[in-house]
């Protein structure tokens, strides 16, 4: 009965999940900053899918660029004991990847001791919006998140920040981030979602976060480069792949599962070259094809348990372990992006890569913890049977499914 309660809390929490992902996804923009000799220079960087909010029907006077480059000048507010700095010349765009716009800002501040500084810029129309912002200011440093309750940050300009506050700075950022990472945690729970056993959870969060945290130093680190667009498109194949292999319950329906898969990845050769995230055809027939493939294979290996008939699909712990740490390497380059957006000193890379790496892995934990609980208490109220809790499952994975397949669809745009 143990199992069954924990697979319908599980189940119960990913059905609801997938049915808010859509209208909830992740909100936030990143802006560097540096003052020297009175001068203030900013680079905000924000998705174009965020800026649109900023539109109104039948607007086509200026691009996106431009809509958020004069909303920058009238969202950004310095000062310097009070002391208000002032624009030395309207926000201007800078290149920036397919699916992002940059805006370059500079300010003129007087002298004094505390620099303070405001970025309000989509908190009115997203209230969730999450601003993660680093002031470099001479031998001092400050890195925040703003949001709506409060959108501005403070620096002292003659003090110099520790290192143990900078950790404990980028731990909070990558608690904020995976907390708010609505594509992340949807992966996460269409993995649980056929979990059994404490091993088979932990099989999966250990890949998870081994897979992650590999491309996430790396490309920190420099040491390799990937296009945003194209891993914010992949993220959400990750999710429905995982969600499919839920539902297939032989090699039959494995292949069946594994050419639907290609297909709908192949579908993105219908999308313009130029309105594609930097994936040229060939790629994009690599994709598809690893994808079936992937979803093939597991069909032939995964175990059958033999004392049910119309259970869901299970994979040794190996499998759960490969399966999340391979997608993982996905996720983690989507969690760099947090910090590469930073332009961070080299000095700084260490620590704030291992900051966010620990404030990642704590939020994660937190949220199986969260759905242990919760499972805990749906056990207590709400007795099932096994039928109830296998068709609750199956209802889970196809709401996930539905959802990896519309971020990886939308993102391709």
């Amino acid at each position: 009965m143990k199992l069954v309660q924990m697979r319908l809390g599980v189940s119960v929490i990913a059905l609801l999940f997938a049915c808010l992902a859509q209208a909830h996804e992740r909100s936030e923009s990143t802006s560097h900053w540096t003052l020297v000799g009175g001068e203030l220079h900013g680079v905000i960087t924000a998705r174009t899918r965020e800026v649109t909010r900023l539109t109104v029907p039948g607007d086509s006077y200026a691009s996106l660029a431009q809509i958020f480059a004069a909303h920058v000048q009238r969202s950004i507010a310095a000062s310097v004991d009070g002391a208000p700095c002032r624009q030395r010349q309207a926000p201007a765009l800078l290149e920036s990847e397919q699916g992002y716009v940059r805006v370059d800002v500079r300010m003129q501040c007087p002298a004094g001791d505390v620099l303070a500084l405001k970025v309000d810029l989509l908190f009115g129309v997203a209230p969730s919006h999450h601003h993660f912002l680093y002031v470099a200011a001479g031998d001092s440093s400050r890195e925040a998140i703003l949001s709506a309750a409060e959108p501005s940050t403070e620096i002292a300009l003659r003090a110099s920040a520790s290192r143990e506050s900078n950790i404990l700075q980028f731990v909070e950022m990558g608690i904020e981030h995976i907390a708010t990472g609505v594509d992340h945690l949807a992966f996460l729970l269409a993995l649980l979602i056929t979990a059994r056993t404490a091993r088979q959870v932990l099989a999966i969060v250990t890949g998870f976060t081994v897979g992650h945290s590999i491309t996430l130093s790396l490309a920190v680190l420099g040491v390799i480069q990937a296009n945003r667009g194209a891993v914010e498109c992949l993220i959400g194949l990750t999710i429905a792949m995982a969600a499919a292999q839920n539902l297939i319950r032989g090699e039959r329906e494995g292949r069946v599962a594994g050419l639907a898969a290609a297909a709908i990845a192949a579908s993105l050769l219908l999308i313009p070259a130029d309105l594609r995230p930097d994936m040229p055809a060939s790629l994009v027939i690599a994709i598809a094809l690893a994808t079936g493939s992937a979803i093939w294979l597991s069909s032939m290996s995964r175990q059958r348990p033999a004392r049910t008939n119309g259970d869901l699909a299970a994979f040794s712990n190996p499998s759960r372990f490969a399966m999340a740490a391979g997608f993982g390497l996905i996720h983690g380059l989507g969690f760099a992006s947090a910090l590469q957006d930073l332009h961070l000193p080299r000095a700084m890379l260490l620590s704030s890569l291992l900051g966010f790496n620990v404030g990642v892995e704590i939020g994660q934990l937190a949220v199986v913890v969260a759905a242990v609980a919760v499972i805990a208490i749906t056990a207590r109220l709400v007795p099932v049977t096994q039928r109830r809790a296998d068709m609750s499952a199956a209802a889970a994975s196809a709401a996930l499914l539905a959802a990896g397949l519309a971020w990886f669809l939308t993102r391709a745009y």
